[in-house]
């Protein structure tokens, strides 16, 4: 609030004579109080209605000269300055939307550094598991030609051991006459099926013995490659976690600025208002005392004329002044605060629901944390499934996936279900009609209770 200089601050009560009218213009006490400033004007302004009225003695004047210099040279530059210095805190105060949107932008460059990071391993990934079907497919075709080598060995070598048997029981009977020309005759027919039979069963058998280590490397390959599979997926959720995380920290970071900027300029708002409005009724009043004090010096200290109006019709002109005098020079710039940025899809920043000329400056919707249904929908449903059949090989399977890893994950600030998901007509601009009048309004959460900037403040908001 603008201080009065001494000379301004007179008492009401002026006197026809020297004495008490110059009593009147001297000050009581220092004045320090906006209340103390308004009562003084006011006493300015009878003082100089009543000299006006009543006269004044050539001292008296000279007096009030000086005082409506000092009026014209040190109290109205005040004024203006104070009220510039006012615009210059509400544009100050201003920025800090301006501020809170670069800080957007900012953490919105962190948040497309972390979803590129998850969509390079989330197409890895996807790489690697494509990769691993056509291993897991190699490896259970070496499987399935493995147990079919195994089970024509099996044929074979059952056909050649009936063959033996033949013939062991031929030759090895009870009683058996080999001399008799039946049992040599029969004898010859043996062994031939024998012979024949023998280098079959062992060619089934080097080709199973060829083929185990090739699909024992082609099953060592596939659980390399699942190996590293499972790495790419533990780092691509990882990914998707820090993701997530930088998402909500620009959200709640986002939501505390603006929310404490909407709060802060409010106030500013309302308070610079109020001063604004004092300073409207005071330079207003000092143009009118400046018109009465112009008028007794003009008229070198002679009272007006009784028997005419004179009185009235110059204290009217004066009083007018009132309502008439330009203050606009005094009137403060009350800048509107930039529109709620939209919401949008991390890169290439959809914004929902309309185009928006600030593409880094749009709060980011969370992504699919992992586990997630849309999520698992995003990552795995396009996935070749590993299959499971029954084989008879302990390692004709192809191997699991781990399961998902969930993140650690916090709600976010109650601020954010307030602006995010509510109207943003709360803020009140003061017009010229406006008295005077303190913020008290409150803002609520989701939960409908109040929200305390400093409850705002300490939650896990950096």
């Amino acid at each position: 609030m603008l201080r009065l200089a001494a000379p301004l601050l007179i008492a009401a009560h002026a006197q026809n004579d020297e004495t008490s009218l110059m009593q009147g213009l001297k000050p009581a006490q220092p004045v320090t109080q906006g209340a103390d400033k308004s009562k003084a004007i006011a006493n300015l302004l009878s003082s100089a209605t009543t000299m006006l009225k009543n006269g004044a003695t050539p001292d008296v004047v000279d007096f009030a000269q000086a005082t409506l210099s000092e009026i014209t040279s040190i109290v109205l530059p005040a004024i203006t300055n104070a009220s510039a210095t006012d615009q210059a805190l509400v544009t100050t105060t201003f920025q800090m939307f301006e501020t809170a949107l670069q800080e957007l932008e900012d953490g919105n460059n962190l948040v497309r550094a972390a979803h590129d990071e998850e969509r390079r391993l989330s197409a890895a990934h996807k790489a690697c598991r494509a990769i691993e079907e056509v291993k897991c497919t190699e490896k259970r075709d070496c499987d399935y030609d493995l147990y079919e080598t195994w089970r024509h060995f099996v044929e074979q070598e059952s056909i050649m051991r009936q063959l033996s048997t033949q013939v062991s029981e031929h030759f090895c009977v009870e009683d058996a006459n080999g001399t008799m020309w039946i049992f040599r005759d029969h004898a010859v027919t043996l062994f031939p099926p024998f012979i024949e039979q023998k280098p079959i069963v062992e060619r089934w058998e080097h080709t199973y013995d060829e083929k185990v280590p090739v699909c024992e490397t082609k099953y060592t390959i596939l659980d390399e490659k699942t190996a590293e599979c499972d790495a790419l997926q533990t780092e691509l959720e990882l990914a998707a976690c820090a993701h997530a995380a930088q998402v909500q920290h620009v959200r709640e970071t986002f939501a505390a600025a603006w929310y404490y900027a909407t709060i802060t300029y409010q106030r500013v708002v309302d308070e610079v208002h109020c001063l604004e409005v004092d300073r409207w009724k005071e330079w207003r009043t000092l143009a009118t005392v400046q018109c009465l004090l112009d008028e007794t010096t003009a008229r070198n200290g002679r009272p007006c004329e009784e028997t005419t109006d004179e009185a009235t019709t110059v204290l009217a002109r004066c009083e007018e002044i009132q309502s008439t005098e330009n203050i606009d020079h005094l009137r403060i710039i009350y800048h509107v605060i930039p529109e709620f940025p939209p919401f949008c899809m991390t890169p290439p920043w959809e914004v929902i629901p309309a185009v928006h000329p600030f593409p880094g400056r749009c709060v980011p919707v969370p992504p699919h944390a992992p586990c997630s249904p849309g999520y698992i929908e995003q990552e795995y449903a396009e996935l070749w499934t590993p299959p499971q059949p029954e084989f008879h090989s302990e390692n004709s399977h192809c191997n699991q996936r781990p399961e998902c890893s969930l993140c650690p994950t916090e709600p976010e600030i109650p601020i954010c279900g307030v602006l995010f998901y509510h109207s943003h007509d709360w803020f009140v601009y003061p017009e010229a009609e406006h008295e005077c009048h303190p913020t008290t309004r409150q803002y609520l959460d989701s939960g409908g209770h109040p929200i305390v900037w400093e409850d705002v403040r300490t939650l896990h908001v950096d």
